[in-house]
């Protein structure tokens, strides 16, 4: 099944792999390389394969998520996202919905692939906003 899934693109999964690297289970960090100018983001290794990153704001002592997208790691180093949530807009979607050990219990194909196209460009925003240096991945341009 995730054969039909939409993985992040090579250039989009090696953000990833840097915000989340030498994270342990219900380990977290926070990314702040703008100085106030871009919002933080927040990582969190959720279980062994799921993995939450964020921008969050305060309204009315609330955090709000700006947006909180799930991700999940396949055993080949794929990574697929599952959710999507925007407290301002009461919006969480959901595009995979994917057990730690791989079994799927419910997609929407259409929402995970619009979910990755996102995701994409996503984490290129949050390796440029945060000044991150990532290595071109090997093999050329995304697809």
């Amino acid at each position: 099944m995730l054969t039909t899934l939409k993985a992040l693109r090579p250039s989009a999964l090696a953000v990833f792999n840097h915000l989340t690297h030498g994270l342990d289970l219900g380990g977290h960090r926070k990314l702040d390389n703008a100085s106030g100018t871009f919002m933080a983001v927040c990582v969190e290794k959720i279980t062994e394969r799921h993995y939450s990153i964020a921008h969050y704001f305060e309204q009315n002592g609330d955090l709000m998520a700006d947006p909180e997208m799930t991700f999940f790691k396949s055993d080949d180093g794929a990574v697929y996202p599952c959710t999507f949530q925007q407290d301002n807009l009461a919006m969480y979607r959901i595009g995979l919905d994917i057990t730690p050990e791989g079994v799927i219990e419910h997609t929407s194909i259409k929402e995970q692939h619009e979910q990755a196209v996102f995701a994409d460009e996503w984490m290129r925003n949050i390796a440029d906003q945060q000044g991150l240096k990532i290595e071109a991945p090997a093999g050329g341009a995304d697809e």
